[in-house]
């Protein structure tokens, strides 16, 4: 996958669980994460990470901090919403 079509996922999604790849251990692994952070909650948190070309910065609400994903290694982009069974 690729960083812009990640990126259109996630904003659509809102808040979205994402599956990846790890670069180390090579398993499937998941985060809650989403791309918008206008809220209070997540600006009171700090961030060192810098995105790159190959990544990118999200805010993970399963790790309560920031990460950098690397969209290669992305494997399904799932609405939150949808695995809760909230009304459209």
């Amino acid at each position: 996958m690729k960083k812009d079509e990640l990126a259109t996922l996630v904003n659509e999604c809102g808040d979205a669980i994402i599956t990846y790849r790890s670069e180390n251990s090579k398993k499937l692994k998941y985060n809650v994460c989403t791309l918008d952070f206008s809220t209070e909650y997540i600006q009171s948190k700090k961030n060192r990470a810098k995105e790159s070309e190959e990544t990118l910065l999200l805010f993970c609400w399963d790790t309560d901090s920031y990460r950098l994903l690397k969209p290669k290694n992305v494997t399904s982009v799932v609405p939150l919403s949808s695995v809760l069974k909230n009304e459209p």
